[in-house]
């Protein structure tokens, strides 16, 4: 397997006009510096740049800061950029991928570093493993590796309970390489051969019951006949929508009469209103004066008799056009009532003729077809689809079969139990160099079972399983497949004594070629870094001084990601 090793990590915010940039010893790095500082700020970043989403939130900062890591994988120049959703992968100069799609970015990391692990989702299918699952074994995240469930990058949860153990074993070489990729296609073909025979099932059934069916009503369909009630159907359903449009223009010329009415009344009751005031008008100044002046036309009138005749002559005339209109009112409010009512009547009877022409034209049911064609075809029909099932079947078992004798004789020639046997004794001895009481079930301990000791000794065992899995990882490989990486060891207060202990098994027990990344927050004379990057600034890990330097670099990378996506040549 291909060795994978950090040379630099820089970040540069466009938003804050700040950049940070760091490079890695090719073996032991000690960061050291208080909480807030900008340790785990650096390592989650560090696997943000895979598109490997650390569990833990970094409190106010600007993740759509542009994240770049130099990374050799034996010896090898590679660059890794990302952006927000865009990652790309550079060899030296030359672009080997940008994309916004995790699957897509899967494929080109793993052609990258040699991780050819496919892994099985919770749809069960068979997909390519994620950088978090590369990894996975390697890095001791403070928020997320310190408990009894593997937590350690947030996407774990998209593959089902085998991904882990199987990445441990891959890892671990528990089973060949070549073993998972065999392995998954054995699942596939077991899932598929067992929605066949379920489909089988279904379709015996199904036959089984139409025997039932059709012995018990013996219809003949007659093709003839059948046309003939289409053609009946639809020249209903064109009737019967002819009708329907000329009720709805029977509804709006009746409303729009119904609305004019209804206006002249309300003039004709207004016109009425101001009679009646006129009227009293005229009598109070006839009653005063003996006359009257028109405030309209300022001609003077007298309070004769003839006088008040023509003004109640005009409130009649009023009166009667009133009674008049409100007749004619009823009779159109009539009308529309009847024709709402059709209209009702008529949708109803059209949605029933639609629907029922639907079924004749576009599908003849299953049951007319057996009923009209009777049980022999429709058996012959079924017997078919049945034996072609079948054949699917049997085709998908022989390869199921084939898949695990191929298994079989991959692990006949592989011994399973060394790596498990180097893993468990290496675990029992951490343990004692941990200052753990040893674990009563330790020599049969699980590859993918996490300690879940509480108070201060959990966190200690925890490293010694982390320790135990890198010695037997490293026996498995002349390498470790990634560099390791922890992030603030000092878990439960932990007292000096312990956590010298924890220093000294991180020191001495991880392997000697190994690339150490370690965040802490106090020196230690047991764990001797060959580089010690000191933080101060509380909160401040991006300097404005380092923006010009870093944005040089990276922002190139950026845009020809960029142009590249956009499928333009720069």
């Amino acid at each position: 397997m291909q060795s994978l090793r950090f040379n630099r990590i820089s970040i540069c915010s466009e938003s804050e006009q700040k950049a940070y940039s760091q490079t890695f010893h090719q073996r032991k790095t000690l960061f050291l510096g208080g909480n807030s500082t900008g340790k785990s700020t650096i390592v989650k970043s560090l696997f943000r740049a895979f598109d490997a989403e650390p569990t833990g939130d970094l409190r106010g900062w600007d993740y759509s800061a542009i994240i770049a890591v130099d990374f050799t994988v034996d010896d090898i120049a590679f660059t890794t950029v990302r952006r927000g959703d865009l990652k790309a992968l550079f060899r030296g100069q030359q672009l080997l991928g940008a994309t916004t799609s995790s699957s897509r970015w899967n494929e080109i990391f793993a052609g990258a570093v040699g991780f050819h692990l496919q892994l099985m989702d919770r749809e069960e299918n068979l997909r390519a493993a994620t950088p978090s699952m590369f990894f996975l074994p390697f890095y001791i995240n403070q928020d997320g590796s310190f408990f009894g469930n593997w937590d350690t990058f947030k996407s774990l949860k998209q593959f089902d309970s085998s991904a882990i153990p199987h990445t441990l074993e891959y890892f671990a070489q528990v089973r060949p390489f070549q073993y998972f990729e065999i392995k998954g296609r054995e699942r596939t073909a077991k899932s598929k051969l067992a929605e066949l025979e379920v489909e089988a099932g279904t379709l015996q059934r199904t036959r089984l019951r139409l025997r039932r069916s059709i012995k018990a009503s013996p219809v003949k369909l007659s093709t003839v006949g059948f046309e003939k009630e289409v053609h009946e159907l639809a020249k209903l359903a064109t009737e019967l929508g002819a009708k329907q449009d000329k009720v709805r223009s029977e509804l709006v010329e009746g409303q729009e009469l119904s609305r004019q009415l209804t206006d002249q009344i309300r003039l004709s009751e207004a016109a009425l209103r101001e009679h009646e005031a006129d009227f009293k008008s005229v009598a109070s100044a006839t009653a005063e004066q003996g006359k009257f002046r028109c405030p309209t036309c300022h001609a003077e009138h007298d309070a004769s008799f003839h006088t008040f005749l023509e003004l109640a002559e005009d409130a009649r005339e009023l009166y009667r056009l009133k009674e008049r209109l409100q007749q004619h009112l009823v009779s159109v409010t009539e009308r529309l009532v009847r024709a709402r009512r059709d209209s009702t009547s008529l949708r109803v009877q059209y949605l029933e003729v639609s629907n029922l022409l639907a079924v004749k034209r576009g599908r003849r049911t299953f049951e007319d077809v057996v009923k009209s064609h009777g049980a022999d075809a429709a058996e012959s029909a079924l017997d078919a689809e049945i034996a072609s099932v079948q054949k699917m079947a049997t085709a998908t078992a022989e390869i199921a079969r084939g898949l695990k004798i191929e298994l079989e004789l991959l692990m006949k020639n592989h011994d399973a139990d060394e790596p498990l046997k180097v893993f468990r004794e290496a675990f029992k001895e951490l343990l004692v160099v941990a200052d753990v009481p040893e674990f009563s079930n330790a020599g049969t301990w699980k590859l993918s079972k996490r300690p879940t000791d509480s108070g201060s000794p959990g966190p200690r065992s925890v490293v010694a399983y982390y320790g135990a899995l890198w010695t037997v990882m490293k026996s498995a490989e002349s390498a470790l497949p990634s560099p390791i990486v922890i992030d603030s060891p000092n878990q439960n207060a932990q007292d000096r004594k312990h956590l010298e202990r924890v220093m000294g098994m991180l020191a001495s027990k991880t392997p000697t070629n190994a690339q150490v990344i370690l965040c802490a927050e106090d020196p230690s004379d047991a764990f001797k870094p060959d580089q010690v990057i000191q933080l101060d600034r509380d909160r401040a890990l991006l300097e404005s001084s380092q923006m010009d330097d870093v944005s040089a670099r990276v922002l190139p990378l950026v845009e020809r990601a960029v142009a590249e996506l956009a499928r333009v040549t720069v």
